[in-house]
């Protein structure tokens, strides 16, 4: 097959661009939304169109690269719960992938150069972490076989873009506080957490053998319990932040968009539990949460008296 034909079918099939262009649109948007409120009144605007955009990209790129990661360090599993995976059916070589690596890494550092010397750094050290996790899945069997213990572990991909996203208002020079940033970093992470675990929650009887899911160890009750608190916390960090003395003016409105995710999370629960006939799991409820959660970052300065734009 013709190499550009193969990596289009490759990147359509496994990372499909409207999708992920769409989330990586929303997600810079959500969290320098929910940091803008942060910073001081007067402060400079930023980051500029170009930074906004070229990290934005970047984001896109390094999911890319981490996608493609996945795809090699997942090979083993997918051969026996993913046959159609194109590795698995022989449609792309690991070789190929290879190449797909090093392409998308020499762009994350290309786009990250626009935003400045700080982003650069992130985006090396995010794509030399997802490398890690390859080599940590190949040598050790604790950290193939324990899903939470593995979560805690790759969750720190996810920390890291969140950070590579928050130091982009610092090309402005329109830093935010470190310990309400931190907070707000922290509710990003944690509603993600919530759509990983809840994604991969099916009760006992419907799971396969060697499946790898969360709800395998304690139950899905637990499990989905553990998804549900996550975005209670995250939530509530995020009011938390927004009453804080480091936040403009807080308008009730700018809260009450909170209540969004919150009903989406109680119908994901509410669905699970009325459907327990079939295997289902509470993962597109859970996807519309964090979405929704993203959106409430995305819309915070326009709910918010004296929040500075958060992009120029």
């Amino acid at each position: 097959m013709n190499p550009v034909r193969a990596f289009w079918r490759f990147l359509t099939g496994r990372f499909p661009a409207p999708r992920y262009l769409a989330y990586v649109v929303l997600w810079p948007a959500g969290i320098l939304g929910a940091l803008a409120p942060l910073r001081p009144p007067g402060a400079a605007v930023g980051p500029g169109v170009a930074e906004q955009v070229c990290g934005a990209l970047a984001v896109f790129v390094i999911l890319f690269f981490m996608r493609a990661v996945d795809e090699v360090k997942d090979l083993d599993y997918d051969r026996e719960f993913n046959p159609d995976r194109p590795l698995v059916t022989g449609e792309t070589e690991v070789a190929a992938v290879r190449v797909y690596l090093a392409g998308s890494a020499v762009a994350a550092v290309a786009l990250s150069a626009v935003v400045g010397a700080a982003a650069v750094v992130g985006a090396v050290l995010i794509m030399a972490y997802s490398l890690f996790l390859l080599l940590l899945e190949r040598v050790s069997e604790r950290f193939r076989e324990s899903v939470w213990g593995n979560i805690v572990i790759t969750i720190q991909l996810k920390t890291g873009l969140v950070c590579y996203v928050a130091l982009l208002p610092r090309s402005g020079d329109a830093g935010t506080p470190a310990l309400p940033t931190a907070l707000v970093v922290l509710s990003f992470v944690l509603a993600y957490l919530h759509w990983e675990i809840a994604r991969k929650t099916v009760r006992a009887r419907f799971a396969l053998p060697g499946e790898k899911l969360y709800s395998t160890a304690r139950g899905a009750a637990w499990s989905l319990g553990v998804a549900v608190a996550l975005l209670l916390a995250a939530c509530a960090l995020r009011v938390a932040v927004a009453l804080g003395p480091d936040a403009a003016e807080v308008r009730p409105a700018a809260l009450a968009v909170l209540a969004v995710p919150l009903a989406l999370v109680l119908r994901g629960v509410l669905g699970f539990r009325g459907h327990g006939e079939a295997r289902r799991t509470a993962g597109g409820p859970a996807f519309a949460a964090y979405l929704a959660f993203l959106a409430a970052g995305a819309v915070q300065p326009a709910l918010m008296g004296g929040a500075p734009a958060w992009f120029g």
